[in-house]
């Protein structure tokens, strides 16, 4: 049974005369947990969907118990915390080991596993325009070190002002590179001359400060974002990560990031 998260086409009801009746039905929330075991600690949140009449965020919830534990034998129940976040500092993950979420609500049992790959570093960053059909689109470059031979799968993150500003999934089958090369498009540059309000979730403004943030993630990790990204065009839900029918992942990373102020002079021709 797929639950899909519902868009209302304003454009269409209001250039029509003629008033349209929209034909869907409620359903029952469907529980989303997100939970990540990092080099740096590990938190879960858990939230819900919402129904197209309900358009308040709801922030985490909480549950009966949220436990992790490791193939090594450790274990801990992690705590509620007033943000709605589920987070231990001390649950530090390593290289090679595999963890299990495991997380009741309402008496039924939920669980995903995720091994932790190794370590990588971001190299270098830069940025330069390059011509596509016709108009200029700025690209940012990330340098980052492949080290370990178990390193296939990353995501990044560009957070700008320290909100999210682009993410994706990259796929690297070439073990004998020690390298890869992130080549990420972020706006264009008619985007950036027009500076059009409406324009300016999705352009990168002088002074702006950016960070760029790599994680090394397994596969059933990569499988689960990959298809959430298609999700985002098609309308339909991502893969299913836990058992039963809850959304959401969890996922073992190891994680570096670099930061940098944004400034249209450093920008390569």
């Amino acid at each position: 049974m797929k639950y899909l998260y519902y868009i209302v086409a304003l454009c269409l009801l209001c250039s029509c005369e003629e008033e349209i009746q929209l034909d869907y039905r409620p359903i029952e929330p469907i529980y989303v947990i997100e939970g990540h075991v990092s080099n740096d600690g590990s938190e879960v949140v858990i939230t819900g969907t919402r129904d197209i009449e309900d358009p308040v965020l709801k922030t985490g919830i909480e549950v009966q118990s949220v436990v992790l534990s490791s193939d090594n034998g450790i274990k801990e129940t992690l705590t509620y915390g007033e943000d709605g976040i589920y987070r231990s500092l001390s649950f530090v993950g390593i290289p090679d080991e595999t963890y299990t979420l495991t997380v009741v609500i309402d008496g039924e049992s939920y669980t995903s596993s995720s091994t932790m790959p190794g370590f990588t570093e971001i190299v270098s960053t830069s940025m330069r325009w390059e011509e596509m059909m016709g108009n200029d689109m700025l690209h940012l470059i990330v340098d980052v070190s492949d080290k370990a031979d178990d390193i296939n799968y990353y995501y990044y993150r560009i957070l700008r002002n320290g909100k999210l500003f682009k993410w994706n999934v990259v796929r690297d089958l070439d073990s004998s590179n020690n390298t890869i090369q992130f080549d990420i498009s972020c706006m264009s540059r008619d985007k950036a001359e027009k500076n059009d309000p409406d324009d300016y979730d999705s352009i990168l403004f002088e002074g702006d400060d950016i960070t760029v943030e790599v994680r090394a993630i397994d596969i059933k990790a990569y499988d689960y974002l990959f298809s959430a990204k298609l999700s985002g065009q098609n309308h339909s839900n991502p893969v299913y990560d836990f058992n039963g029918e809850v959304l959401g992942y969890f996922s073992a990373y190891t994680s570096t990031s670099k930061s940098f102020v944004f400034h249209y002079s450093d920008i390569e021709d």
